[in-house]
């Protein structure tokens, strides 16, 4: 576990080594924003397992992404989480989401 309580394994440090971080960056921050905004009322058209199982680690990912002082792998380990937990619910997902998550690293 990393200080942001994301799970961190050892193929993520070799995984740092050949992705673009910062394009991910930006899909990560889109996602929070999409889901996190007041502005839109995605949040609340969730289903309350979604909301429990996909939120609540995109939440953690948003406040790591606010703080800005995170290692790549750090970074991995939060948009790799976000994309596992929000797997089981993307058919409920409109397909704007459901394609920036499938640019996040497994």
């Amino acid at each position: 576990m990393n200080r942001f309580g994301f799970a961190e394994y050892e193929d993520m440090t070799d995984l740092s080594y050949s992705v673009d971080v910062s394009g991910m960056k930006e899909v990560l921050g889109a996602i929070v924003t999409l889901v996190l905004s007041e502005e839109t009322d995605f949040l609340d058209s969730l289903s309350d397992s979604a909301q429990a199982d996909f939120v609540v680690p995109l939440g953690m990912a948003a406040r790591m992404l606010s703080n800005g002082e995170y290692s790549a792998v750090e970074f991995l380990s939060a948009a790799s989480t976000v994309r596992y937990c929000a797997e089981p619910h993307m058919k409920e997902f409109p397909d704007e989401l459901v394609q920036m998550l499938a640019k996040l690293p497994r």
